[in-house]
């Protein structure tokens, strides 16, 4: 064999016998100072809790985009020209001038559970 062979072959040999176990020092200094409070628990609650993400069940619209139940939003859509002055609402969301809206938001509306389980 060649002397670049059998370097090769001696490089090899030794990243084997160094890799040993494939765990650092430090990751079995974690795995040991683990404690019950630290460990993941499944929680699972008595009465099971509905959700429903970015929606606002008064006003048909979703909660993030709400002016009405938050008035901090109305300069924004102001800024960008959608306002509809004789309702008080961004115009991207008056069902009264715009009425082809309510079906779109109505589409967007998230499922309640009863409706997701087919009750």
């Amino acid at each position: 064999m060649s002397k670049s062979m059998n370097a090769l072959i001696l490089v090899g040999c030794l990243f084997l016998v160094g890799c040993g176990s494939g765990k650092t020092p430090n990751a079995d200094a974690k795995t040991e100072h683990k404690t019950p409070a630290t460990a993941e628990k499944t929680v699972v609650p008595l009465v099971p809790k509905t959700e429903l993400a970015d929606w606002c069940p008064e006003h048909g619209v979703p909660e993030s985009i709400c002016t009405r139940c938050n008035e901090k939003l109305v300069a924004g859509f102001k800024d960008k020209k959608d306002w509809c002055e004789k309702h008080n609402l961004p115009m991207s969301q008056c069902f009264t001038c715009q009425p082809e809206l309510k079906a779109k938001f109505e589409a967007m509306k998230p499922k309640s559970a009863e409706e997701n389980s087919g009750k």
